[in-house]
């Protein structure tokens, strides 16, 4: 029997698998401290970093976002109230759809300018 995978198995992880899957593994299965050494060298190059986190996560802590804020000061941080772990994505398909467009215009525009 072959299920029908969603949209966001298929199309998040094809667009984001490298940027994104490795750091949420990062975080829950090596610890944030893992992820020091690597946000020191995206701080340092300056390289545009975005999280997007639900205020009521319980899978990972707001405060990995806040500490991913201290170790790279220019790192935007979008917290959506109300939303949880999976509700960052499920149930604002559209706005999380132009949140990424958004991300990949500022770092098309970061590189063309150089």
């Amino acid at each position: 029997m072959c299920r029908k995978l969603s949209f966001l198995v298929m199309d998040l992880f094809r667009h984001t698998h490298h940027s994104a899957w490795h750091t949420m593994h990062n975080v829950i299965c090596g610890g944030a401290k893992m992820m020091d050494p690597c946000l020191e060298i995206l701080r340092r190059v300056g390289a545009r970093v975005t999280v997007v986190q639900g205020s009521r996560d319980q899978v990972v802590p707001v405060e990995c976002s806040n500490n991913i804020k201290v170790m790279v000061p220019d790192a935007e941080v979008k917290i959506i109230k109300g939303a949880n772990h999976n509700k960052v994505i499920m149930g604002r398909e559209k706005q999380f759809a132009e949140d990424l467009e958004h991300i990949w215009d500022s770092v098309n525009d970061a590189v063309n300018s150089r």
